[in-house]
């Protein structure tokens, strides 16, 4: 009865944290390189592109471009200070990431 209660509370828990949606779930494996939101944003360009070892310039140029920056970045600049500029998400980049690659 105790483990029918805790499996009850577990379940409970989980779906009012949110923290399981079908969306997220989805995105988890949209992508050929599986790395979490919070430990992209502390990688360089360069750190991203060696993962989906893809040209570092290319993602860059892609990068300022697309959120149109006016910041003076480089490969070796940190994903999380280009956000400072705008809060692109993670997920945005590993798109951006993706494309690059596949098109490669």
């Amino acid at each position: 009865m105790k483990k029918i209660f805790l499996l009850i509370g577990l379940v409970l828990l989980v779906a009012l944290s949110g923290c399981v949606s079908d969306h997220e779930h989805d995105d988890e494996h949209e992508h050929s390189v599986e790395i979490e939101g919070s430990e992209m944003k502390i990688l360089t360009v360069q750190e991203v592109a060696d993962l989906w070892e893809i040209d570092a310039e290319i993602l860059l140029s892609r990068i300022i471009t697309e959120f149109d920056f006016k910041g003076n970045y480089t490969v070796d600049t940190v994903l999380e200070d280009m956000r400072d500029e705008y809060a692109f998400s993670p997920a945005q980049i590993k798109d951006m990431a993706e494309e690059i690659k596949a098109g490669s």
